[in-house]
């Protein structure tokens, strides 16, 4: 298979796996971030970028789920574009729509990933930057 393939799928099914927070679910999701991981994330509202390592994102997607578990939310994503920069690493980058059906609001956002194919076969993001937009 491809790398865009390889990549691909496993975008797909992070994009998934976000929709499962409703039901308490991210320990599938941790387990595609790699333990050499580097995030950061910016929310107009907060005014600042916020840093994330390996163990930061990996509780921040539990405290999510906690969050989100039994709520009404949507996220939909769209414009997955993959681009291989080696034999074992790629981008890939997508539009994201957040919704809260109980709040009526509605978040934009553009997120890149970094991938990289690991020692044990699998791969998993190193990198992650996501710019939100103003909730709307």
């Amino acid at each position: 298979m491809s790398i865009e393939h390889d990549v691909s799928y496993r975008i797909y099914r992070m994009m998934e796996l976000y929709r499962r927070f409703s039901d308490g679910l991210y320990e599938e999701m941790n387990s595609f971030i790699s333990e050499d991981f580097q995030g950061k994330m910016y929310m107009p509202w907060m005014g600042e970028v916020e840093h994330f390592d390996a163990k930061g994102i990996k509780e921040g997607n539990r405290q999510a789920a906690d969050f989100y578990k039994g709520k009404n939310i949507e996220f939909d994503f769209t414009g997955l574009s993959v681009v291989p920069q080696s034999d074992t690493q790629a981008a890939g980058s997508y539009e994201v729509i957040h919704r809260n059906s109980e709040t009526g609001a509605k978040v934009r956002a553009l997120a890149l990933e970094v991938w990289r194919k690991e020692s044990d076969g699998e791969w998993r993001i190193v990198r992650w930057y996501e710019e939100k937009g103003m909730r709307i």
